[in-house]
């Protein structure tokens, strides 16, 4: 794409760590350590605080006076309750960029799928295993609808442009670059895009960025972190390089095509191990008939629900400590241990007498999500799973979707415990005898297993449509 014209260029510099620039607030910025680079231009650590300053190339395709206005407007979106690096000053003088808040221990979500030419396997699990990749791809999904919530597309949702916590037993997602944040872009706007990653549509100039091409790029990403193989490089396309750039543009079908199986690929993990069902229908339908139809993909909210759902169906290997789906019977991963006998917890909503015109019954509605309980694995329902209303809580603070509610433990015998750890308000309800008892702030019910029918734990208000978690019976292992 080329420059738009107008607007004074940015001067060639190489920077060197000492080197200072300056923002709009009057401050000397002095440049400590170079700590990221790419196409777009390099990111600094700066003396005296946590925060670094992003310095754009002027070969980004963009005039430094068309850059610092998408930059000053992306600094006004508001983008409150969304974990992104936005603009907190603007570079000024003979540099274009800006500065933005350093988060200690984080590191591209890429290195997830930086796969070792040894000990894979080994490496997958000191990472996380699949459980917390799910987790980590949910959470980028979640940021990424609330941004398209708000009428703004990402732009460059790619393996360098989200972070995740460097710690596996962590789990936090920030997003950083928000140089391309921007309401729906016309086809002619100039815009850095991530090769691989980008839709077809974008590197052919067809249209421009908008929440479709970034499930696009999102669903790509998901792929390859989860299955350790890119969708479109196939084992044709490694034998020939050369047919890198026809694929990334949708000339040649993905590797699980189900029926054109040139560029099928040898390479990854097994998509019925680390893939759902759910999960495997989204990739289907964003690189098949989503490929040249972009209203046909799916959307960031759609890969947030199966994400998480996925996430909260895994249970842990007692033997090795890797993570997979509750339906298999033994580790797929150490394949000596017996999968641990799993209790399942369903979500279902609640509607109070008259809460539906023309239902003047109470009622409930089908399961919205389910969870895996393992045994001497404690589980801990979060506000995204058991609340229905994330917009408000008991005070003024904004309802965190990752807040917790209750942990549920249970050790095999026939009584689980259920705990409240959350500030919102969690009730154990017996409807055959009418009763309710509210748990106070840590407060533990251990429920008999024998009485399961009988009790549900229900999340938030308790006279308003909610949600409500009932316990069915264990599953042994086999």
């Amino acid at each position: 794409m080329t420059a738009p014209a107008g607007g004074r260029r940015a001067r060639r510099r190489r920077y060197r760590t000492g080197d200072t620039v300056h923002d709009d607030r009057g401050e000397a910025l002095e440049l400590r350590e170079e700590i990221g680079g790419g196409g777009q231009g390099t990111v600094w650590s700066l003396a005296g605080g946590q925060v670094a300053a992003k310095i754009l190339k002027p070969e980004a395709g963009i005039g430094a006076g068309e850059l610092r206005t998408r930059l000053a407007a992306v600094r006004r979106f508001e983008l409150t309750g969304i974990p992104i690096a936005r603009p907190l000053t603007l570079l000024v003088g003979d540099e274009v960029g800006y500065t933005m808040e350093l988060l200690a221990g984080m590191t591209a979500i890429g290195s997830l799928a930086a796969v070792p030419y040894e000990g894979t396997a080994a490496w997958f699990q000191g990472t996380g295993g699949l459980r917390r990749r799910l987790r980590l791809l949910a959470l980028a999904a979640e940021a990424l609808d609330r941004l398209h919530a708000r009428g703004l597309a990402y732009g460059d949702v790619s393996p360098g442009n989200i972070l995740v916590s460097t710690r596996s037993e962590h789990d936090q997602v920030w997003l950083i670059d928000p140089d391309n944040v921007s309401v729906r872009a016309r086809p002619s706007d100039a815009a850095h895009v991530t090769p691989g990653y980008a839709a077809p549509e974008l590197i052919t100039g067809r249209a421009g960025q908008d929440s479709l091409t970034d499930a696009f790029a999102f669903a790509v990403l998901a792929f390859h972190v989860l299955a350790l193989v890119h969708p479109f490089q196939g084992d044709a396309v490694d034998r020939d390089p050369g047919l890198e750039p026809a694929a990334f543009r949708g000339e040649w079908p993905w590797i699980d095509h189900p029926e054109d199986h040139r560029n099928s690929s040898s390479q990854g993990l097994g998509r019925d191990l680390v893939l759902t069902g759910g999960l495997r229908r989204l990739a289907a339908l964003t690189f098949e008939d989503g490929l040249r139809r972009p209203e046909r993909r799916p959307s960031l909210r759609e890969w947030h629900d199966k994400l998480d759902q996925a996430a909260l169906l895994m249970v842990a290997c007692p033997a090795c400590g890797g993570t997979y789906h509750a339906q298999l019977s033994q580790c797929p991963w150490c394949r000596g241990c017996a999968r641990p006998s799993v209790l399942r917890c369903d979500v279902h909503g609640f509607l109070p007498a008259g809460a539906v015109p023309g239902t003047p019954d109470e009622t409930e509605t089908d399961r919205l999500r389910s969870m895996i309980l393992p045994m001497r694995q404690a589980q801990v329902v979060r506000a995204r799973t058991g609340l229905l209303c994330l917009d408000r809580g008991p005070s003024e603070i904004p309802v965190d979707p990752g807040e917790p509610l209750v942990e549920l433990a249970w050790s095999g015998a026939p009584r689980l415990t259920v705990q409240r750890v959350g500030r919102h308000d969690a009730w154990m309800v017996d409807r055959s005898a009418r009763r309710r008892v509210r748990l106070g702030a840590g407060e533990t019910w251990p429920l008999d297993l024998d009485d399961a029918g009988r009790w549900t734990l229900h999340f938030g208000v308790r006279d308003e449509a909610h949600r409500f978690m009932r316990f069915l019976t264990p599953k042994r292992g086999v």
